[in-house]
């Protein structure tokens, strides 16, 4: 039985990054090994959608993803609570 979990991956625009963006996308990757995978947030048959935003004002337009899950990160802090989450340590 396969439990990866295939992740739509969005990033914003970075008109104003707060943090490096993509160091916290390969950090996720990293840590939860190979129990996640990136792809297209159009690819069919995803989780959910990872928002990967680099700060608090969260601009980038989402409409697109209309109707599923999505999960929005801004910060450090953030990436923290979702690789804890995806670990099951909350």
């Amino acid at each position: 039985m396969n439990n990866i979990l295939k992740i739509g991956l969005k990033y914003c625009g970075g008109c104003s990054p707060r943090y490096d963006r993509v160091d916290m996308v390969k950090r996720i990757k990293k840590e939860l090994g190979g129990t996640i995978e990136f792809v297209s947030p159009d690819e069919p048959g995803i989780d959910f959608i990872l928002a990967v935003m680099g700060c608090d004002t969260a601009c980038a337009n989402l409409d697109a993803f209309e109707g599923k899950h999505i999960r929005i990160i801004t910060s450090e802090k953030d990436t923290e609570a979702l690789i804890k989450e995806l670990k099951g340590d909350i």
